[in-house]
């Protein structure tokens, strides 16, 4: 039987979201007052993203609520790997049909265990009853002044990289929708999205141009195009997913989405740099073409491939 809190907001914040995060030294006031309190790092800017994840649309409403939690701040933190900065804290936003105390109990863990993966303080947020769980995260990171990665660099000459492989998450959904409880396989990528952080970082005053892949990668290849005025090859054979291009289920992993590995173009001189680096692999997909324009076209044996009627997720 599920419990149901004790009246009251507050009680809520106070026993399931006031303690066990980590800590940031730039935080001078968190949970518990009406704002959080930041002091300003000393030549660095502050960036700042937000990202809202519904039930039964970003994830099952039934799912365990410890995954939900590790989920949900996991795609929000992957903004701030986009734009190379170091994590310093997140708010919350959380909508509830109600106040279920082993729910909440559950959730909190999770985030906490999330929170400490990817070193975020939580600063405060916002509790409210709904019709639908909702949950609203901010997150704000630092970087050296003038130095935030964007998708607006991308210059012709430049070459298209990828971090990791893609489609492991948009092929795991049939499972996780029909066992939202079972995170192994396929679904591990699903509910544990690899932040690339440490990446962004590294990448910062290399790349020209970087996005985090969320919603499928011919997609996001054309904000970044769109966003440099440019235009884009990718090499078909040259892109790393989860199952091979003769698998009838290989162009769900070029616009499923769910990837979170990070999307970016580079000076060509700076090929063996790039091959050399620790940590997550990269694999060089394509070349910026021409300026003026913004198309994305996909190559097999230099010839253009059909691209598919959808590229990406979108909501409406």
């Amino acid at each position: 039987m599920n419990r149901t809190l004790p009246a009251g907001e507050f009680t809520l914040i106070r026993d399931h979201f006031s303690h066990g995060f980590p800590r940031s030294r730039d935080t001078l006031l968190g949970v518990g007052d009406d704002c959080s309190v930041i002091m300003p790092r000393p030549l660095c800017d502050l960036v700042q993203s937000i990202d809202t994840q519904v039930a039964d649309v970003h994830f099952p409403a039934n799912a365990p609520a410890d995954l939900i939690a590790q989920r949900a701040l996991r795609c929000a933190a992957s903004d701030l790997a986009a734009m190379g900065a170091e994590p310093q804290g997140f708010h919350l936003a959380l909508t509830l049909p109600d106040a279920d105390a082993d729910w909440l109990a559950d959730f909190s863990r999770g985030l906490r265990e999330a929170a400490d993966a990817l070193n975020l303080d939580l600063l405060g947020g916002d509790t409210t009853r709904g019709a639908q769980l909702v949950i609203s995260i901010s997150v704000q990171g630092w970087v050296t002044t003038g130095t935030a990665l964007t998708r607006s660099g991308a210059r012709p000459g430049d070459d298209v990289w990828i971090s990791g492989s893609i489609g492991t998450a948009a092929l795991a959904l049939p499972q996780v929708l029909e066992q939202p409880a079972d995170y192994s396989g396929l679904a591990h990528a699903y509910y544990f999205p690899d932040v690339q952080l440490p990446l962004g970082q590294a990448l910062t005053g290399k790349a020209t141009a970087c996005m985090d892949i969320s919603d499928g990668l011919l997609q996001d290849a054309a904000h970044i195009a769109r966003a440099s005025l440019v235009s884009l090859e990718l090499d078909a054979d040259a892109i790393p997913t989860a199952v091979a291009s003769d698998d009838p289920r290989w162009a769900q992993c070029l616009n499923g989405g769910d990837d979170y590995q990070l999307l970016f173009t580079a000076p060509a001189s700076l090929r063996r740099t790039l091959q050399n680096m620790e940590g997550t692999p990269l694999s060089r997909i394509g070349k910026v073409t021409t300026a003026g324009s913004d198309t994305v076209t996909l190559l097999r044996n230099n010839n253009p491939m059909p691209l598919p009627e959808r590229t990406g997720f979108q909501h409406f």
